[in-house]
C-alpha cells in the first residue's frame, strides 16, 4: 500500500504505540509505596488490544487476507476497525449491544461494518462465525481474527512489558513488585506473563482481577481447569467471556498469578474515582484494575511477596467503549455515591 504517494510495506506500517509509564501520586498514596500506570487508554484504538490485533491483522495482511472479520465485547473490534483502515483492507465486526452511540459512530468513521451480535461476546463469536461460513459458501474469503485466544495476540500484547523495562529503568527502578491487570478471555494476562517470561520477570506476581459474574478465570484457576460460566451478570461486558483461553489456566499453574475478584460498585467507583484524579475515562473493566490499589487491599493480595520498595505497575487497559453517559448511568444504577471523598477527604489530596 502507499502513503501519500510513498509505497510502504505492510510490515513498516506502525500500528500501536509506545504508551506512558506515569507515576501516580494519589494511587501511590494509597499503596503505600511508588505505583506507575501503564497508559494503554492513550493507543489510537483506545486500547491495549491493538498490540495484539494490530499484529495479527498485519500478519493475515501480509499472508494475502483483504477482508478481516472479529468478535468483541467493544475494544478488540475497535482494534481490527482501526488496524484495518490503516492497512487498507475491509473489517467486519460483531460486537455486543448496548455500545453507545458514539462509540458505534467511531466503527463506521473506520470504514468498518458494524453488526450486533448479541448481549455477550460468545454468543457474538457464533454469529461471526456463521457469517464467515456464509461469505465462503458463496465464494468469499475473509480472515477471522480471534480477540485473545490467538499466540500472534498474545506477542503482540507481550511488547506492553518490554516497554516497561526500559520505562521503570528511566524513572530509577528495576523490576516492580508487582503487575496488576484485568482478565476477560485471558489474551491480556497471556502477553504480559509471556513478556514477563521473556526479560526475566517470571518470579513477579501478577494480579489478575475480574468483577464477580464475569470470573471466568477465576473459577478456572480454583478448578485447575477451564470452566464455563453458565451467563455475565457483571457490567464489565469486556471482561465478559464465559470462559477464558486454556493458555492462562496453564500459566496460572507455572508462575504466580493472583486472582482476585472486586464487585461491581467498586469498580464503576475506581472509574470515577482515576477520573477525578488523573482526568482519563476508563471502563469498568479498568475499574476492576483500579480497586486492587484504591480499595487498600494491595499488600493483602501481595502478603509481603515482593519488597514494599518496589514500585507497582498497574495496566490502564482502555475506555473506547464507554462514555460519560454511560459510566454515570451505571454509577446510578449501582448505587455509587457522587461524593468520592470515602477513600480520598479532599483535604488529604492537597499537596
Amino acid at each position: 500500500m502507499s502513503e501519500g504517494g510513498v509505497s510502504i510495506r505492510t510490515e513498516d506500517i506502525d500500528l500501536h504505540v509506545q504508551t506512558p509509564l506515569i507515576y501516580s501520586a494519589p494511587l501511590s498514596k494509597v499503596a503505600g509505596r511508588s505505583v506507575f500506570l501503564k497508559l494503554e487508554n492513550t493507543q489510537p484504538s483506545g486500547s491495549f488490544k491493538l498490540r495484539g490485533i494490530g499484529y495479527s491483522c498485519k500478519l493475515a495482511v501480509r499472508n494475502g487476507a483483504t477482508h478481516l472479520v472479529c468478535s468483541s465485547g467493544g475494544n478488540a473490534g475497535m482494534a481490527t476497525a482501526y488496524a484495518a483502515n490503516r492497512l487498507g483492507v475491509k473489517a467486519t465486526v460483531f460486537t455486543m449491544d448496548g455500545l453507545p452511540q458514539p462509540v458505534l459512530k467511531k466503527f463506521s468513521d473506520l470504514g468498518s461494518d458494524i453488526h450486533i451480535g448479541g448481549p455477550i461476546w460468545d454468543i457474538c463469536d457464533a454469529t461471526a462465525k456463521k457469517y464467515i461460513q456464509k461469505m465462503k459458501d458463496e465464494g468469499k474469503t475473509c480472515h477471522y481474527i480471534h480477540p485473545f485466544d490467538s499466540p500472534a495476540v498474545w506477542d503482540g500484547h507481550s511488547t506492553l512489558i518490554h516497554e516497561v523495562v526500559e520505562q521503570l529503568a528511566r524513572s530509577g527502578h528495576g523490576e516492580p513488585g508487582a503487575v496488576v491487570t484485568c482478565v476477560g478471555g485471558g489474551g491480556l494476562l497471556a502477553g504480559i506473563a509471556h513478556g514477563m517470561e521473556q526479560v526475566g520477570w517470571n518470579h513477579v506476581p501478577i494480579v489478575a482481577m475480574e468483577t464477580y459474574g464475569a470470573d471466568s478465570f477465576n473459577k478456572a484457576v480454583k478448578a485447575g481447569k477451564p470452566v464455563k460460566l453458565e451467563k455475565i451478570t457483571s457490567c464489565a461486558k469486556t471482561l465478559g467471556a464465559l470462559q477464558v483461553c486454556d493458555e492462562v489456566v496453564s500459566l496460572a499453574q507455572k508462575r504466580t498469578i493472583l486472582s482476585q475478584l472486586v464487585e461491581d460498585k467498586l469498580a464503576v467507583e475506581c472509574c470515577k474515582l482515576f477520573l477525578r484524579d488523573h482526568q482519563m475515562l476508563v471502563e469498568p473493566a479498568c475499574g476492576a484494575t483500579l480497586s486492587a490499589v484504591y480499595s487498600g487491599k494491595m499488600g493483602d493480595y501481595l502478603e509481603e511477596k515482593t519488597p514494599a520498595t518496589s514500585p507497582i505497575v498497574v495496566v490502564i487497559c482502555g475506555g473506547a467503549t464507554v462514555d460519560i453517559d454511560t459510566l454515570n448511568g451505571l454509577a446510578d444504577q449501582l448505587g455509587v455515591e457522587t461524593k468520592l471523598e470515602k477513600y480520598f477527604p479532599l483535604e488529604e489530596m492537597r499537596l
